[in-house]
């Protein structure tokens, strides 16, 4: 692929074969990659709280058939 550069603007070229322009910025890397990061967290973190409520779920159970 063949880049030109968009005049008057250092983070942004032309793709010569499909007319787009591109944002080669690393900002928006940057950017990308810390959102990935916080969705990961996240999905940890809401896991997390699945799995602690499983765990109560169980000792309550265990704690029932102990005082059958």
């Amino acid at each position: 692929m063949r880049y030109v550069n968009v005049e008057g603007h250092s983070d942004l070229v032309k793709d010569m074969k499909t007319g787009a322009v591109l944002n080669v910025s690393n900002d928006v890397t940057k950017a990308r990659k810390i959102k990935e990061n916080r969705k990961q967290r996240e999905a940890e973190f809401d896991n997390l709280k699945d799995d602690v409520q499983n765990i109560k779920l169980m000792l309550q159970q265990i704690i029932k058939k102990m005082e059958s």
